[in-house]
């Protein structure tokens, strides 16, 4: 799922927890800091500063909202619920960004717990306050997850009328629908987009389509061609595309040459290190996810740590590889591929 927030809270709970009141609160320090562990993924740290925030008489909303989204990073999904709802608790009878932002976190919450139902519920309230393309969007995706497929397709329709050549939204539908096998669903979004616009597409657009249509050569091909070659995005695409067509030293060749003049791009980093891999030369690809992880970019940190402990069992040094790992899932304990990757390790 794209890196948005999901809302899941019905307007009769936001109803119901109006009558608290909002605790307005004194200072925000604590607040502060503890927003700043968040966006460090230091989430146990987030809580504590919060914690001293509701004890110094900090405003409970903030704090409230705080703790739901360490909770979340935490993948205590129960946790997090019962803190966005409070959040919504301290709202008054008049819904404000605020509060349709916690109700995306809160619908995040549901949708990570296997809650997908009160997920689509919440996305459905909100569409009863406002027309919200990207709620439409979302409750195709939680939708999806119930096999309703039906009333998906209806919300990602109505959600691709709003902007017609929004091929991110429509690339993320596509992926959406793959991963839930519905590969001919997923083919027929993409397309539609160069059916009806090929003309006006550009070379970048169709060489995107075309690559999440499994049509490798044809997308190679547009991105060659495309203006933008020195654009991250494009030579990430065209790399990947090169990749598909087993040609894992091409691919190289243009992140390096990339990365020459760009030195600061995580992905493209991260794409290099798996191109190593592939070529089984496990100690280049581990020297650039460390380069990557240096940059303290946070948006690739959980992939770049999970890389990087891939690339010390492919080198052998399991033991190195299962400190990483025990770490790893200290911050990120519900990645289910890394537990079993662990319990292998354990065993080594």
């Amino acid at each position: 799922m794209r890196k948005k927030k999901i809302v899941i809270v019905m307007v009769v709970l936001i109803g119901m927890f109006s009558l608290t009141g909002c605790n307005q609160g004194k200072g925000t320090e604590n607040i502060k800091q503890g927003f700043e562990s968040i966006s460090a993924l230091k989430y146990e740290d987030a809580l504590a500063y919060f914690t001293a925030g509701s004890e110094s008489g900090e405003n409970l909303q903030q704090i409230a909202r705080g703790m739901g989204i360490a909770y979340l990073g935490l993948a205590k999904y129960e946790e997090a619920i019962e803190q966005f709802i409070l959040a919504l608790s301290y709202s008054d009878e008049f819904v404000d960004e605020f509060d349709f932002d916690t109700n995306y976190y809160l619908a995040t919450a549901y949708f990570k717990n296997g809650q997908s139902d009160k997920a689509s519920d919440v996305y459905s309230a909100i569409l009863g306050l406002r027309d919200d393309r990207e709620a439409y969007f979302l409750r195709g995706i939680a939708f999806l997850e119930q096999d309703r497929l039906a009333e998906a397709k209806s919300d990602f329709d109505i959600a691709l009328s709003k902007n017609t050549t929004d091929y991110d939204m429509r690339i993320e539908i596509a992926k959406a629908f793959m991963e839930k096998e519905y590969d001919a669903e997923a083919k027929a979004y993409l397309q539609a987009a160069l059916g009806s616009n090929e003309k006006k597409i550009s070379d970048y657009d169709k060489g995107r389509l075309s690559y999440y249509m499994g049509e490798y050569e044809a997308a190679r091909n547009y991105l060659e061609s495309s203006k933008g070659k020195k654009d991250a995005e494009t030579v990430l695409l065209l790399g990947q595309a090169y990749e598909k067509l087993g040609d894992y030293n091409y691919a190289a060749s243009i992140y390096s040459n990339y990365l020459t003049q760009y030195p600061d791009n995580v992905v493209i980093y991260n794409r290099l290190g798996m191109c190593k891999l592939q070529a089984k030369d496990a100690k280049s690809a581990l020297e650039y996810f460390n380069q990557a992880l240096a940059l303290e970019d946070t948006s690739m940190v959980q992939t770049l740590k999970f890389n990087q402990i891939v690339a010390y069992e492919y080198l052998g040094d399991f033991a190195q590889a299962a400190v990483l790992m025990k770490n790893y899932l200290q911050i990120y304990p519900d990645d289910q591929d890394a537990l079993r990757e662990y319990e292998f390790l354990k065993s080594r």
